[in-house]
């Protein structure tokens, strides 16, 4: 990395520990109660490399580390995002989907093929896939209930700007559990969890 890609590359939290805390609970809190909003407040001041949004880029600071390897599906897989990721966790990168450990992408190319399950054993080796979507309300038509560890009852949720065929993949995987995959879906600084434990039916 030469040294006018360092002069100009993005800085990364302002308070590295304070804000990757702040950001962590907010993931802890997101899939232990699942699809509820939560708020990404470290995420406002960061400064996003193209074509990362800043709530993306907040969550990918925290969750990446040396250990850890991603996959960033088009059309987040710029140079320029490659090298922020890697500069400012280490993060191993994956230039397919399978094998890594966080695979990040938009709800226009958000998909569940290919992605890591773990096993019955180790069911926590599952990928997380984080959506970077346009909107996280609850509209009209379509919507999701969800049911599960974390729900009381039941809690309801949009379709996050991902298809309804998203998310009947998502409904057909159910019966696999504990194998699974994580979501984290953003929009800004907002943050919604759907863990593999959710149990999720279409309505409307």
């Amino acid at each position: 990395m030469t040294a006018d890609l360092l002069a100009t590359m993005p800085r990364g939290f302002a308070d590295a520990t304070h804000d990757a805390q702040s950001v962590f609970r907010s993931v802890l809190e997101a899939l232990s109660r699942p699809g509820r909003l939560q708020t990404l407040v470290a995420s406002d001041g960061l400064q996003a490399p193209a074509p990362l949004s800043r709530g993306l880029t907040a969550l990918l600071l925290t969750l990446l580390d040396t250990e850890t390897s991603l996959h960033l599906a088009d059309p987040l897989a710029s140079d320029a995002a490659w090298m922020y990721c890697r500069f400012h966790t280490g993060v191993q990168r994956e230039d397919d989907a399978a094998p890594a450990d966080f695979v990040a992408t938009r709800s226009t190319h958000a998909q569940l093929d290919g992605l890591r399950l773990g096993s019955d054993e180790v069911p926590q080796q599952g990928s997380t896939l984080i959506v970077d979507t346009g909107s996280l309300a609850l509209e009209r038509g379509a919507r999701l209930r969800l049911t599960g560890p974390g729900i009381e009852h039941e809690q309801h949720m949009g379709l996050c700007g991902l298809p309804i065929a998203f998310w009947q993949q998502r409904i057909a995987m159910q019966p696999l559990f504990p194998r699974g995959v994580d979501l984290l879906l953003v929009c800004g600084s907002q943050l919604i969890g759907v863990p593999r434990s959710t149990v999720m039916t279409l309505e409307g």
